[in-house]
């Protein structure tokens, strides 16, 4: 199963709402099985190494920073 985290300063976050809602279409639409998990804790950013939010990781590897994800690379990503 794919594994999708968005590093986000926060739920609130215009940008990170739209990724979110775009990533559910794009999965749905692709018959793609995964989770989507919303991080916001200052200290778990430390571990990839971003300070530009929201960040999009797709099965550990970061796939976009401050921005929606081509489907492309997405596709790319997932397995």
């Amino acid at each position: 199963m794919n594994h999708i985290k968005i590093l986000s300063p926060g739920r609130a976050c215009r940008r990170t709402q739209k990724i979110i809602r775009y990533l559910n279409v794009f999965v749905e639409k692709h018959h793609i099985e995964t989770k989507i998990e919303i991080i916001t804790e200052n200290r778990q950013f430390l571990n990839y190494r971003t300070w530009i939010l929201p960040t999009v990781i797709v099965n550990d590897k970061i796939v976009s920073r401050g921005y929606c994800p081509s489907g492309k690379n997405l596709l790319k990503n997932l397995k």
